[in-house]
């Protein structure tokens, strides 16, 4: 029975990273890395032999490639990394109902699906890693839906690991801040967008993995994710999202 990692998401910063340190580990047989860019995973594949490319588009199609993949191989899953997501900066009311459903699909309901088909194939030890945001901890406008499905995805995640602990099974939320990957616009309406605090890649990862070994609920890598938390506790809401709504604003 060969023992793997499944990544979504697994062409872009984060995801990247993911497959890149997971496919290092010894008790890891095989990485799945899914993505929606054939040509980006081709070449993973071809830069790792332990990667197993799967091309799919998780907004239209859902998980059922990658359930009917894990029921013909019946494989030993170790860690699921839902990593996986989309965003939009701007009013809610300006955006279209196809990319409404869309976020809410992606970052909601495939990663609770993917865990469900998961499950069952996962024993004493197996890890999942469910990618939140900073933007969990409080709500945050002009980000409203990704926000919003943030919060869901930090939720469930330290939900699901309380019912989990009898078989030893860790679910960790992962929240960084903003992280430089080319998912984030660096300019907008003739400005460039000033990020706080942002981090790479590499250091949302590394913080992720180690937090997961030990079991943690929930990581946040980044001192400024670490600040906004503290922050988002202490001061009242309406504040919070008075400041944040204002700093956002300016590129709308």
């Amino acid at each position: 029975m060969k023992r793997i990692a499944i990544i979504t998401g697994a062409t872009g910063g984060i995801g990247r990273v993911f497959v890149k340190k997971i496919s290092q580990m010894d008790d890891i047989d095989e990485v799945w890395a899914v993505g929606r860019d054939k040509e980006k995973l081709d070449k993973l594949a071809g830069e790792d032999q332990k990667v197993v490319p799967i091309e799919a588009d998780l907004g239209s199609e859902g998980v059922g490639l990658i359930r009917d993949l894990i029921t013909a191989n019946a494989p030993d899953i170790r860690l699921l990394v839902n990593n996986a997501g989309t965003g939009y900066m701007g009013l809610f009311e300006k955006m279209e109902q196809r990319d409404v459903l869309t976020a809410c699909k992606i970052n909601c309901s495939v990663p609770s699906e993917l865990i469900s088909v998961s499950l069952p194939f996962m024993n004493e030890g197996a890890r999942i890693l469910n990618i939140s945001s900073a933007s969990s901890f409080q709500p945050n406008p002009y980000l409203a839906i990704y926000s919003a499905s943030k919060v869901y995805l930090k939720n469930f995640s330290r939900a699901l690991n309380f019912e989990l602990k009898s078989r030893k099974i860790t679910v960790t939320a992962v929240c960084p801040g903003w992280v430089d990957t080319e998912m984030l616009p660096r300019t907008r309406n003739g400005m460039s967008i000033r990020y706080i605090g942002m981090i790479d890649p590499e250091t949302v990862v590394k913080k992720a993995l180690k937090d997961s070994a030990r079991g943690k609920d929930m990581s946040v890598p980044g001192a400024f994710a670490a600040y906004f938390r503290l922050y988002s506790k202490i001061m009242p809401t309406k504040i919070v999202m008075r400041q944040w709504g204002r700093s956002i604003k300016q590129y709308l």
